[in-house]
């Protein structure tokens, strides 16, 4: 037997994916109550997984922190575009981390990155049309090389659906090869010897090797078939518990190798969110495992694009057509009742999801031929081709990309109004693929989040149709959706659904106008609202009068496909959250006319005129709070809220002072503080504490005093801790906790700001900064953004490792850094004077 075959060679694949949450009106997430206490279903996970895997922990017995590990540099992953976009835009330091995880696999393993590429927006290939399945290949291949700069070798197809033509595609396209499972192969045989066809069915093909998959035109693709048992234990025999199970279930795979003496890779695939959010601590035990087997001389972490290079594929496969990994029946899940289900209630069945798919289909072919005759009218060049192409403009709306795209298809008429048609019918076409994401079928209920995201992005696309100019698609739509049983009675059926549930949703440039002049009359002005930007042209302050009044001309943007109207709006704020906003097309003359108006009112200092005005000159119809984007409605809310506050706390300071001695009186008595006069305290006593906690952060951030030592501390401070003390231990006597949650984040934002600087120049200013303030935290009993300080510490001590000039700056670093050990609960500081993370030196807690 050849040492390469005595070598275990070991790839576990993850595929990091979330459908496209966001509201197709606006581009934007908005939040998503049953993802509480987060903001939305992605952000949940992001913290739980994403994030938390480019730093997986590793711990002793004490649960301190010995090293951390990035994931994503021994894993084969894939992340969904419309995912890692949504990273890019909101967490552009995990986004990082991941991509120089790609870049460090591709140097250590010859070239062969981790990172493989995914069909665009996760529609299920097998039911969808050779056109279709043609731009969410190309549109995958282009959002990899955009991100990773290189070409992708390997393709994840959603929920692992196949079917043959798919498997060409990608063939002709360029792929290398595709992950499936070991249950959607029919036969194999090996390629030379013994050419006779073993049968497949039941999962029985050997997974540790790449099979062939001869295509037409002399292409072939190749295929890797995850082992099942390793994939069902971590994904439901809870292998993650502790990493020596997931390694004990590596090493029987690996025994259980046939016996050829060929090179064996033993593979695994599943959800990537299987890493710390269906299990928590998933990220870690992974990391546990991943820090074993690199210790292991016998074993050798690797990539599917390495062993395909590095050994040659002895045999060839044929598949069975139309399967998934997700579905016992094929490819019905995501069209037919077919009995997969996640659980529901008693009673319901998935009978919505037929009709549903013939409805989208229904509307994918108007969409289609719409598509066609008006692109024809537009620019001479094949309309299949320019959506194809599309995604380079997708990708960089704003910059170059999108220019040279529009300059590249349309030549003199890119800043034209016909641009705007050009890009309409652009998004439409991406709306139309974007309602065939898989999540829209996958759950129990029509009424369903996932579900409603996809009639979300099929509305969009019929009102794009509208837009340029096609007959009215929705009647016939609705009649369709009609035959889509609900399983609740309120609902009746997918077309109930669509009006109740999505119609409500849709949002207008002029509801864009309407938000944008109640946020700026009661908290800030937004120029950028999500997917529009908005232009003042004219405005005026009309706040003399009884009631808080704003009027103006406003231009709106949207910044996708150009398209810009002009509104006139006066809105009203009558007190609260009571808000009238009123808002219309402007014709010649009409600005004036409504502001002589509108001052006429103001100047007799009348409400009810005022608000005949506004019925007379704009109608009846108005927008108030409730009409405003979710989250700008919250915010609005929130601050509108924290002014009222301001009124209340000072009653309460006052309370607390003129009622101290009965207070001291009823404590010393054992008596038990009225509710109220508990809660005024309370108030009170938080202000001072962090008003205390502000005015330390602000002397903080002023220049250092030159030559000061790290651990050293000024009057000023000493001063104001002793003050804290003091109110510290009064809120302690009181037995009134003080709430902390704002002051917390602002402190747990500037310590990442001056860990970041420290890391980048080891200054020892910012060394006793950082000291200061994180036994600030202490003293208040606070850990804001642990995880990031935690990491960033890491970076800090790995960098000065890496060049002990950087740290010799800072003097008695060891002492500086085992402080920063107990402050954050780790074991970093032995680094400096041992010259490697513990958890590279023996065997770690999972």
């Amino acid at each position: 037997m050849s040492d390469l075959s005595e070598k275990k060679y070991v790839c576990v694949h993850a595929h990091f994916y979330q459908p496209p949450r966001e509201n197709p009106w606006i581009e934007e997430i908005e939040r998503e109550d049953s993802a509480a206490p987060y903001h939305d279903w992605n952000e949940r996970i992001h913290l739980e997984c994403y994030r938390a895997n480019t730093a997986a922990r590793l711990v002793d017995e004490r649960n301190r922190i010995l090293n951390l590990v990035n994931n994503y540099r021994y894993l084969s992953f894939n992340f969904g575009p419309t995912l890692i976009s949504w990273i890019e835009r909101h967490h552009p330091w995990v986004y990082k981390n991941i991509l120089d995880a790609d870049r460090h696999s591709v140097d250590a393993l010859g070239g062969h990155g981790n990172a493989m590429a995914q069909v665009y927006n996760h529609i299920i290939m097998p039911l969808a049309n050779r056109r279709d399945k043609l731009t969410q290949i190309r549109w995958g291949i282009a959002d990899f090389k955009h991100r990773f700069g290189r070409a992708p070798e390997g393709m994840w197809l959603a929920e692992t659906a196949v079917d043959r033509e798919t498997l060409e595609l990608l063939a002709q396209e360029g792929i290398k090869f595709t992950i499936l499972s070991p249950y959607q192969a029919l036969r194999w045989r090996f390629q030379k010897a013994d050419t006779r066809w073993r049968e497949a069915s039941g999962g029985a093909i050997p997974t540790g090797r790449a099979y062939r998959y001869p295509c037409p035109g002399g292409k072939d693709l190749h295929i890797f078939f995850y082992d099942s048992a390793l994939a069902h234990g971590i994904a439901f025999d809870r292998l993650l518990e502790h990493s020596s199970r997931f390694l004990g279930q590596i090493d029987r795979s690996w025994s259980e190798r046939a016996p050829t003496g060929e090179p064996w890779l033993v593979n695994t695939a599943t959800d990537g969110e299987t890493y710390g959010h269906h299990f928590k601590f998933g990220d870690m035990a992974l990391a546990s495992a991943f820090n074993a087997l690199r210790g292991d001389p016998s074993a050798r972490i690797v990539n599917y694009g390495w062993f395909l290079d590095t050994f040659p594929v002895v045999a060839e496969v044929e598949i069975i057509e139309r399967t998934a990994w997700s579905c016992a029946h094929g490819v019905g899940r995501w069209s037919d009742d077919c009995g997969c289900h996640l659980g529901g209630e008693p009673g319901w069945n998935q009978k919505w999801r037929a009709p549903l798919r013939q409805a989208f289909d229904y509307l994918r072919d108007a969409l289609a031929e719409h598509f066609q005759t008006r692109m024809g009218e537009l620019c001479n060049q094949d309309p299949w081709e320019l959506r194809d192409g599309y995604i380079e403009a997708i990708l960089d709306r704003k910059g170059p990309g999108g220019e040279r795209f529009l300059a590249s298809r349309l030549g003199a008429k890119a800043r034209s109004v016909e641009a705007v048609r050009f890009l309409q019918l652009l998004e439409m076409q991406r709306f139309a693929l974007f309602m065939y994401t898989s999540c829209g079928w996958f759950f129990d209920e029509i009424s369903q989040l996932e579900a409603v995201l996809v009639l979300k992005y099929a509305a969009m696309a019929i009102d794009l149709a509208a837009r340029t100019g096609s007959p009215d698609l929705l009647p016939a739509f609705l009649k369709l959706l009609e035959a889509a049983p609900s399983n609740l009675p309120e609902y009746a059926n997918g077309a109930k659904v669509f009006t109740t549930k999505v119609v409500s949703e849709q949002v207008d440039m002029e509801r864009v106008a309407a938000s944008y002049a109640i946020e700026s009359l009661s908290t800030r002005r937004q120029i950028r609202i999500y997917a529009y930007e908005v232009l003042p042209q004219k405005e005026e302050d009309l706040a003399a009068g009884p009631i808080n009044c704003q009027y103006g001309l406003v231009r709106v943007k949207d910044q996708r496909t150009l398209e810009e109207r002009d509104f006139i709006y006066a809105v009203v704020h009558f007190s609260g959250l009571d808000f009238r906003c009123s808002v219309k097309s402007p014709l010649q003359g009409d600005y004036d006319s409504i502001l002589d108006a509108l001052q006429n009112a103001i100047e007799e200092q009348s409400t009810i005129k005022l608000v005949r005005v506004l019925d007379d000159k704009f109608g009846p119809d108005y927008y108030g709070l409730e009409h405003v984007l979710k989250d700008l409605r919250a915010r609005i809310s929130l601050e509108i809220g924290a002014k009222a506050l301001e009124v209340w706390t000072a009653l309460h300071r006052s309370l607390f002072a003129s009622h101290k001695p009965l207070l001291l009186s009823l404590r010393q008595w054992g008596i038990k503080i009225p509710a109220d006069l508990e809660a005024a305290m309370q108030r009170v006593l938080s202000e001072e504490v962090e008003l205390l906690a502000e005015k330390l952060i602000a002397h903080e951030m002023e220049p250092a005093h030159p030559g000061a030592p790290w651990d050293s501390t000024d009057f000023y401070f000493r001063v104001h801790m002793a003050r804290l003390d003091a109110v510290w231990e009064e809120t302690k006597s009181w037995g009134v906790p003080p709430d902390l949650e704002h002051v917390s984040g602002k402190l747990g934002g500037f310590l990442v700001e001056l860990f970041l600087k420290l890391t980048n120049t080891f200054d020892e200013a910012d060394a006793g900064r950082l000291f200061r303030l994180l036994g600030l935290c202490r003293k208040m009993g606070v850990s804001p953004r642990a995880w990031k300080l935690q990491t960033l510490y890491f970076d800090f001590v790995t960098k000065g490792v890496e060049n002990p000039a950087l740290p010799a700056k800072i003097n008695r670093i060891e002492a500086f850094a085992k402080e920063l050990d107990t402050m954050l609960n780790c074991r970093f500081s032995a680094m400096f004077y041992e010259g490697e993370p513990l958890g590279h030196r023996g065997s770690v807690p999972g």
